[in-house]
């Protein structure tokens, strides 16, 4: 079964996070408490990259047990 790749960026340290979203930090995939940018969910969380999460991507994953 094929699935395709995940749609997941690198977002800059400007870029506005909201709570109880998902993110991609450091490769593992998290909720986030902060209300702010991704400088300050980087600084809380101490990753060191922060990407987008891709939900249905990483689902059809999971499910093709490729994730």
């Amino acid at each position: 079964m094929s699935c395709r790749p995940l749609n997941e960026r690198e977002l800059p340290d400007d870029y506005p996070v909201y709570g109880d979203y998902l993110y991609v930090a450091d490769g593992k995939v998290i909720r986030s408490d902060v209300f702010g940018t991704v400088r300050d969910l980087r600084r809380d969380t101490g990753a060191k990259v922060i990407t987008s999460c891709d939900i249905y991507g990483r689902e059809a994953l999971a499910k093709a047990g490729a994730l």
